[in-house]
């Protein structure tokens, strides 16, 4: 990826120099955050068993979706507005929407923790003890989690990629690692999966701390004494797309766990979600390249230079697709006897369901950034609705497919869905910006 970015983003300049080194950081963590997150799988699958770890990812997914309406969008903007402020120096508005979207952020992540606590307060007495306590520390983490989002979003429009991936992606899931190793070594009638959300939330609290000291060091000085101005009707405006994006987003993608926790048993939610994360390999190097281009692509389509945004794109795509092909072909072939040696013996029954989803995964690495693409160019309507379509195809699949196949269900719908996604969004790249977003153009100097 490296050596395709220095060749083909340009001309000896801050961009390349820039693109080079995050490149080089963002997939080091990438790689290392992938490698945390299975550790952690490991972990909780080894002490939780099938069962309980599909009330943890049960719990989990269920999370993530709230998390969406907690953000409001937020995070996708600060990654846009920021970067912008900082590129024409415009000090008080770059002050302006970090204050109001960590204000909104705070005011929604609260109210939506309470309410939910609410509902569950009143109507969870016919629940298990096991679920309505794991649910209540989901609650607890919500607000945590998504000031975090927030705040490393501002730290990546600032440029400071690494650092706020640092503080989120290896910090957190090493912290949280340490913690459930710990008491399921030393305590284990604490092997349940209330006490692994429990940690959950305490690593998240730890990582807060550090991302808002991350910020206060690396906002540009004339943004502390710059009095704040507010756009608010504007940036709200902008904003409800982006929340429509990350809701329909988050339906893709935890639709089939979410449902088959509804149709079936906590033990085949639990091996399922193994065969996602499997699955998630298959795309690292797509989320690393995001992580990094994301600001460059607002920067080089604000100064109209479509002639190297080609290029950048091009670069991206051809590395993704590369880091991809072996860890798809690994999955399909033996997908389900590496998750039994890795997880437990149980697990095997994880083959179908990973195979299937590394198609689909492998098909969203060779699309390149379609969503990341239309985000950073102001084009987030175009990705709302489609994700609102997809969004739909998905849960009707997962209606159909999961009765009568289960976990083979789930994963072809997931599949299906993400290959419609991304062929909907290239084809708005190329009416939109004209550019290709996947790794098979020719570039022409």
């Amino acid at each position: 990826m490296l050596s395709a970015l220095r060749r083909l983003a340009g001309s000896r300049d801050s961009l390349r120099g820039q693109l080079v080194r995050g490149g080089a950081g963002s997939a080091l963590i990438q790689v290392v955050n992938r490698l945390l997150t299975l550790s952690l799988g490991i972990v909780l699958a080894r002490g939780l068993g099938a069962d309980g770890y599909g009330v943890y990812a049960y719990t989990f997914a269920l999370l993530t979706l709230l998390l969406v309406f907690a953000e409001l969008g937020m995070p996708t903007l600060l990654v846009r507005e920021v970067a912008a402020g900082q590129a024409r120096r415009d000090w008080s508005g770059l002050r302006g929407v970090l204050v109001r979207a960590l204000q909104v952020v705070f005011v929604a992540a609260v109210t939506l923790s309470a309410m939910a606590a609410l509902v569950l307060w009143q109507r969870g007495e016919g629940m298990p003890a096991t679920l309505r306590e794991t649910l209540s520390w989901g609650l607890v983490l919500l607000p945590i989690a998504a000031l975090t989002r927030a705040i490393t979003a501002a730290l990546r429009g600032l440029q400071h990629v690494v650092k706020a991936q640092a503080v989120e992606m290896l910090v957190r899931p090493a912290l949280v690692i340490l913690g459930v190793g710990f008491f399921f070594m030393f305590a284990p009638n604490m092997r349940l999966p209330q006490y692994a959300m429990a940690i959950q939330a305490g690593g998240a609290a730890v990582v807060l701390g550090a991302a808002v000291w991350l910020l206060y060091r690396y906002l540009p000085r004339p943004v502390h004494a710059a009095e704040a101005r507010y756009q608010t009707r504007q940036w709200l405006s902008s904003a409800m797309p982006l929340t429509l994006i990350g809701g329909a987003n988050i339906l893709n993608n935890q639709t089939d766990i979410l449902m088959l926790g509804f149709f079936r048993t906590p033990g085949e939610v639990g091996m399922y979600r193994v065969a996602v994360q499997g699955a998630m390999l298959v795309a690292f190097g797509l989320l690393a390249a995001n992580t990094v281009v994301a600001p460059q692509f607002a920067r080089l389509h604000a100064q109209d230079d479509k002639v190297r945004l080609q290029r950048l794109v091009t670069a991206s795509a051809r590395a993704i697709l590369l880091a991809a092909l072996p860890v798809a072909l690994t999955f399909i072939i033996a997908g389900g006897t590496i998750a039994g040696w890795v997880f437990g013996p149980e697990f095997t029954k994880s083959q179908a369901p990973l195979a299937i989803l590394a198609v689909g995964q492998l098909v969203n690495a060779a699309m390149g950034s379609v969503g990341f693409l239309l985000n950073m160019t102001g084009h987030e309507k175009d990705v709302a609705m489609t994700l609102l379509v997809t969004a739909g195809l998905n849960i009707f699949l997962n209606l159909v497919l999961i009765p009568p196949y289960g976990m083979a269900g789930a994963a072809s719908a997931s599949a299906v869905s993400l290959a419609l996604w991304n062929i909907m969004l290239w084809l708005a790249v190329k009416k939109r910006i004209g550019i290709n977003s996947t790794a098979f153009t020719i570039n022409r100097r």
